[in-house]
């Protein structure tokens, strides 16, 4: 079976509809590949994750791996980097809040950036726009209240 194409079409006269992708808003098939492109190309981790086991006390740093990450964090190496999403869970039903930091290393020039609080439950997904310099590193820290085995997450995006 042979399949012709019209080479003479062109992506802004094939159909599109946005109400399928849920996200998109482009309304012809060239806007959509450009919106996607936009996405890919800031796009630039799928996510930094922290964690700890236990009891987490208020004060509390989350690990990067083992370490503490006020100790060593999460290095940003991308330029004009923004942390667009915070995504928490924990074992129980919790009320508590995080902090979100950048620093140096071993707490040098440690800077809070923003917050999120998650309130009796077992973590959420939370929106934020928090700008992050180049070369810093990322800690988060549980505060006013407390949780068992944390973890939390940080997504960046690029800005252009």
């Amino acid at each position: 079976m042979t399949l012709a194409i019209d080479k003479s079409s062109i992506a802004e006269e094939i159909p599109f509809d946005n109400t399928i992708t849920g996200e998109l808003v482009a309304e012809d098939t060239q806007a959509a590949i450009d919106e996607l492109t936009n996405k890919i190309n800031t796009s630039a981790s799928p996510g930094f994750s922290f964690g700890k086991s236990g009891n987490v006390a208020a004060n509390s740093y989350l690990n990067n791996e083992t370490v503490p990450s006020n100790i060593a964090g999460r290095f940003v190496y991308i330029s004009s980097a923004v942390i667009t999403r915070v995504f928490v869970s924990t074992q129980n039903i919790d009320t508590f809040d995080l902090n979100i930091y950048s620093h140096e290393g071993d707490e040098i020039n440690l800077t809070l950036l923003g917050s999120v609080s998650v309130v009796a439950a077992r973590g959420g997904e939370f929106t934020v726009n928090l700008a992050v310099a180049t070369s810093k590193q990322l800690a988060i820290r549980v505060v006013n209240g407390s949780a068992k085995n944390v973890v939390a997450g940080l997504e960046l995006e690029v800005t252009n």
